[in-house]
Order: C-alpha cells, then structure tokens, then sequence
C-alpha cells in the first residue's frame, strides 16, 4: 500500500492533519482545555515540532552539478533513482543470476535541482513511505514485463537493463540463467501501477529499509550526483 508522508509538508510550513493529531494529543495530556480558543496556545505546542522538523528537512546532505529531472520517456533522475537502489542494495551482496531495478516514473515526484541537495528534497523526490523488495522471477516472465513496458509512453525508469522497441535486455543475463532477480519498491512489487507481472514471484524479500532512506544514503555516498544521461527507456 502507498503511504504518502506528511512531515514534508509541515516542515514547509503546513499544518498537516497527522501533526494536528499529534499536537491535539499532547495537548489533552498536559491538561490543556480543548476548548481553548485562539491559536496562542496551540502556536506554543507546534513551534517546537515545527522548528526541529524544519531543521532535519533542511540539512545539505550532498550536491548537484546539474538538475535532474523527470523527463519522459527517459531522465537522468530516472537513472539516478534506479542507479543508488541498485548500488546501495548490492554493494555487499554477490548473487549468481542478474540483478536489476524497476521503479515507476509516476513515484518521482519531484525534480533535484542543481545546487545543494537537502534531506527534504529527497522527502520531496519520494513522499511515499515505501520500503525495498526484492523480487526473483524465471526468464520466461521477461515477455510479461516487456507487454506491459510496451504500453507505457511516460517510460518506466531503469538499472542494469535496457528496453528498447519492444525488447527487455538485462545485464549479464545468457542462456544459462533460469531467473533474474528484481529490485522494486513493496508496492510495486505487491502488483501497484498495473505491474501484475511482479505476482506469484519464486521469491519474495521485503527489506527493513524505506526507499527514500535508501536515496538519502546514496547522496551522501556520492557527495555530488552522478549524472548518468543514458537513455534507457526508447519506446
């Protein structure tokens, strides 16, 4: 199930419904009226929650020579998105069938700009509160992923794969492979977006790590953004 995160938006300056929840709690434990009038006295319980998010949100966690955005059918964020998946969930994990990465263009919200990268511009990239699965499939169903990639103008962002007027081709998968192994979010993986061919999987491994926590890692490995212009999405 998608889960859309609100602390973004009150670190932006909006109050929103789960953070009034919240404040409206603390409130009634502290013995404070409800029925209070006027904002002075909810003001005193949101500034504090409302100051220390704003500080987290705005913390410069790595740089970006140039912006990067989602243009369809093909980006460099859709290529940064699915490179730091890959590269943070591999990096100390050596499997004998192919690795690759399937994210949808649809869960990019937002573009990174060129300058400073914060923590609430990763928040702002994926608001949704999503964590990492791994999905391993046989071949055969490389032909199910290619009729649903056929019926995606906007694209569908890619790592260690390529398709290309109607043809899915992985990295280092040969004729001795019987299954390939995929990295995806859980929603995507539980069959979101119309990705039905991610169903009835050989193997199924829901990771403890949320997607955006995996991007926020990946920026400060990197420091400054590697722009991968590679087009790896031609209808």
């Amino acid at each position: 199930m998608r889960k859309l995160v609100l602390c973004a938006l009150v670190a932006a300056g909006t109050h929103g419904c789960s953070f009034k929840a919240h404040v409206s709690a603390t409130s009634k434990n502290l013995g404070v009226d409800s029925n209070v009038k006027g904002t002075d006295h909810i003001e005193q319980f949101i500034v504090p929650y409302r100051d220390s998010l704003a500080l987290q949100m705005g913390e410069v966690i790595g740089m970006a020579d140039t912006s990067f955005e989602v243009v369809f059918p093909s980006s460099n964020l859709m290529n940064w998105a699915t490179d730091a998946l890959l590269l943070q969930e591999t990096q100390t994990v050596r499997l004998a069938e192919p690795v690759i990465c399937i994210l949808n263009s649809g869960g990019l919200r937002a573009s990174l700009n060129k300058g400073p990268i914060t923590v609430g511009d990763l928040f702002k990239l994926m608001p949704f509160d999503n964590s990492v699965a791994w999905v391993r499939l046989p071949v055969s169903r490389i032909e199910a992923i290619e009729t649903f990639m056929k019926n995606q103008p906007k694209g569908v962002p890619l790592a260690n794969a390529r398709f290309e007027k109607g043809k899915l081709t992985i990295q280092g998968l040969n004729e001795t492979h019987t299954h390939f192994w995929v990295i995806t979010s859980d929603y995507l993986a539980q069959g979101g977006d119309k990705m039905t061919f991610f169903l009835a999987p050989e193997a199924y491994q829901l990771k403890p790590k949320n997607l955006r926590d995996v991007f926020i890692e990946e920026v400060k490995r990197q420091g400054t953004l590697v722009n991968n212009t590679e087009k790896r999405f031609i209808p």
